[in-house]
């Protein structure tokens, strides 16, 4: 026992060739403990890491709070919902594929149709203007077109119609008018026409009641995003920007598109979307990108799936076209599940609160619907949320 002692006591010389051969250990045992970590990484039985959002964390708001206790739904089987605010005080939307308010996906089924929405977030009422269940007008869209972009500017209501006449996603995208709040309709007699590379029209860029209280520097125009037609088989990663003088909306020749800042910080636009320039893009793709102003915090909004329902992203920006930074991040969001596809989500600014953190969310995806059951969240869906200031940012 004592020579065991007395050899534990022993220290081992330190020479060149015992310090080598130390390293050449510890190299070893680090490959070894890469690969270990490599080979976990890749086993199919432990959760996969979530991807990096495409946009660094915003410096103004820290954070969303869905209040899921405050979760509504309606119109089941009716989906897309993109809402917008009218002259008359009223929000407008439109859904695809469904009988609207009192409908279900067979009872008032139409392509498309109008609805208005009557009262605040807690007690609307909601009435089909124009097709679906029981319509005040009967369904003026007998095509299979639906719409993702709705916007009242001046009196009209503008729909940005993608008329699904070939095979998808390559559709021609057709501007509709009405000027009766929804109740008959008018087709340009032009096209946002199909082909790889040209712009997509997918979303009207929302303001104040009937497109009022539009920023100082971005008054006098409307504001339109969408992707370019990508490559067969490819996602789309890029949303674009477009703007058209408010008093030539219906005019093809006089939309023109973001191409870039200058050295001042000041945009520049050109004609031709060959100019056009991406306004924010994600690796992980981009559907169905909607943006709104929110005048209590002086920031836009803009809401995107990356894929399925429970992907979602919330990002603000000071101005239309970015930088874009990130308010929230979801591979999981509100237990949607990861198949199927996120389809909207926006924030109507007539249900925003004067300081702009109280807002009221209307959504629609198609997916499992996780615990939920299939398709669940394919109807008008509404959520209470509140925005999370930064510390750093006086109130």
């Amino acid at each position: 026992m004592n020579r065991v002692k007395e050899q534990s006591r022993r220290r081992l010389p330190c020479t060149r060739s015992s310090i080598g051969d130390i390293n050449r250990r510890v190299l070893a045992v680090l490959i070894f403990g890469h690969l270990a970590w490599a080979a976990c990484a890749d086993d199919p039985g432990l959760p996969p890491a979530d991807p990096p959002a495409p946009y660094p964390p915003s410096t103004v708001l820290s954070g969303i709070t869905w209040h899921w206790e405050t979760y509504t739904t309606a119109a089941p089987g009716s989906d897309l919902w993109p809402v917008t605010w009218g002259p008359d005080n009223q929000l407008y939307t439109a859904w695809g594929d469904g009988g609207g308010f009192g409908g279900s996906d067979s009872d008032g089924r139409v392509a498309m149709g109008i609805a208005r929405l009557e009262g605040g977030p807690e007690t609307y009422r909601g009435f089909n203007v124009n097709g679906g269940k029981a319509p005040e007008w009967p369904a003026s869209f007998r095509a299979k077109g639906k719409t993702a972009g709705l916007v009242f500017v001046g009196g009209t209501l503008y729909a940005a119609v993608n008329l699904q006449d070939g095979p998808w996603p390559r559709v021609n995208h057709a501007l509709e008018w009405s000027t009766d709040q929804g109740a008959t309709w008018t087709r340009a007699g032009w096209l946002f026409a199909a082909g790889r590379g040209n712009f997509q029209p997918a979303k009207f860029l929302q303001f104040g009641r009937d497109y009022r209280g539009v920023p100082r520097g971005l008054a006098g125009y409307v504001y339109l995003y969408g992707p370019k037609e990508a490559a067969p088989q490819a996602a789309d990663t890029q949303l674009y920007l477009a703007r058209v003088p408010k008093h030539k909306l219906r005019e093809q020749a006089a939309c023109e598109f973001y191409a870039g800042t200058g050295n001042k910080g000041r945009s520049r636009w050109a004609r031709g979307c060959a100019s056009a320039r991406p306004v924010f893009t994600d690796p992980r793709g981009v559907t169905s990108g909607t943006v709104v102003y929110d005048p209590g915090l002086k920031r836009f909004l803009l809401t995107c799936y990356h894929t399925g329902p429970g992907q979602l992203g919330i990002f603000d920006a000071a101005h239309p076209w970015g930088p874009w930074t990130t308010v929230a991040d979801y591979e999981h969001w509100g237990d949607m599940g990861a198949a199927g596809e996120g389809l909207n989500c926006e924030f109507p600014q007539k249900w925003m609160s004067a300081d702009g953190l109280t807002l009221w969310c209307v959504f629609s995806v198609y997916g499992p619907g996780g615990k939920q059951g299939i398709n669940a969240h394919d109807r008008f869906n509404l959520v209470k949320t509140t925005l999370v200031r930064s510390p750093s940012k006086p109130r």
